[in-house]
């Protein structure tokens, strides 16, 4: 297939005046040679963003290889994501968010790795910063990647699951995807209100054969104290978000049962229950401001283990862990929260 562009840089854009500036500018400013393709999906937000990318737009010199795609009406980042996957005209895709930023070097040390290893995706290093632009250390060692080149089916896969710890990121962007990988493996973002790049993510690494890690800085991952992922910072939390949030971990978790033939299924598995265990804690350490109230069996139906005990008794690593997790469920509600409380405090979870 003949592509337009080499690369299509895309990201939605909703309320984010006070950031798209620097974002638009570190994509217009690149030292990548080829022309690229910026798609900037706006999502109808209430401020002046769009105005900002228009002004860019006329007065930059590469300004026109800007479009604005404008959806039919506030759908959320995971369907403007997709408007982007539906509408790239380049060879490759490189998703951002419109509040964080890239290195002038970004595209071009990533779309280098890609021709030379012939790589479906390739994962560049991310430098997490304050608003400010300055380091910030938010404890996720593993955003610092080793140089590693895959090209074996599970390989990446593999090394994503390798321990419990986590060892690999599970954010879909900062990453050049090609795009007939993309149409192959038919890659969508589910819906969902936030997530929907791990959902996203989790889905796709299973499906990488061909990839590269390399140690670069190219994204500088911009933590924002008002984030909505962030309860400690609003004095009411809505129940539905609550909800939400477990829905989309219970998905993360429960995509452990497409995986049971893998090597690394039973870490996958664990990792998933341990990921859904921080989602209830996060819950439940912030209770008091949920409404309408957040009820015992909300929580303890959380943590449901998507396995049946059978299959958890065969696993040869990470038994009892798993096992604790099927029990807990098994118990009365409240017993059952009380238990999740007590080892979230020791943990300091709560």
């Amino acid at each position: 297939m003949a592509y337009k562009y080499k690369v299509t840089i895309g990201m939605p854009v909703y309320g984010v005046e006070k950031y798209i500036r620097r974002c638009i500018l570190s994509v217009l400013n690149q030292t990548f040679n080829e022309d690229i393709e910026i798609l900037a999906v706006d999502d109808l937000g209430p401020d002046n963003s769009v105005d900002i990318i228009k002004e860019l737009q006329s007065s930059h010199p590469r300004g026109y290889n800007i479009k604005i795609i404008t959806q039919p009406q506030n759908m959320g980042c995971w369907a403007a994501r997709n408007r982007v996957l539906e509408e790239a005209q380049g060879e490759y895709i490189f998703l951002l968010d419109s509040d964080d930023y890239i290195s002038e070097d970004c595209i071009e040390k990533l779309y280098i790795e890609a021709v030379k290893n012939n790589a479906e995706a390739v994962y560049g290093s991310v430098k997490p910063v304050d608003e400010q632009g300055n380091p910030k250390d938010i404890g996720q060692d593993y955003l610092n990647q080793p140089y590693k080149v895959f090209h074996e089916a599970n390989e990446l896969a593999l090394f994503a699951n390798q321990e419990l710890h986590p060892t690999f990121r599970d954010y879909i962007w900062n990453t050049l995807i090609r795009q007939d990988f993309i149409k192959k493996n038919n890659i969508r973002f589910k819906q969902a209100k936030f997530c929907d790049d791990m959902i996203c993510s989790s889905d796709m690494i299973p499906l990488v054969k061909d990839a590269v890690l390399i140690p670069d800085y190219t994204y500088f991952y911009v933590i924002r104290e008002n984030s909505l992922s962030n309860y400690q910072y609003r004095k009411t939390i809505k129940l539905d978000e609550i909800k939400e949030s477990f829905r989309v971990y219970s998905y993360l978790k429960n995509k452990c049962l497409e995986l049971k033939d893998k090597d690394y299924f039973e870490t996958r598995c664990t990792k998933g229950m341990i990921l859904m265990f921080y989602a209830v804690c996060g819950a439940l350490k912030n209770r008091d401001r949920v409404h309408p109230q957040l009820t015992n069996s909300t929580i303890k139906d959380a943590l449901k283990h998507p396995l049946y005990l059978s299959e958890i008794l065969k696993f040869r690593k990470y038994k009892f862990i798993n096992l604790a997790f099927y029990l807990i469920n098994k118990l009365p509600a409240g017993l059952s929260v009380y238990i999740i409380k007590l080892v979230g405090k020791k943990k300091h979870y709560i």
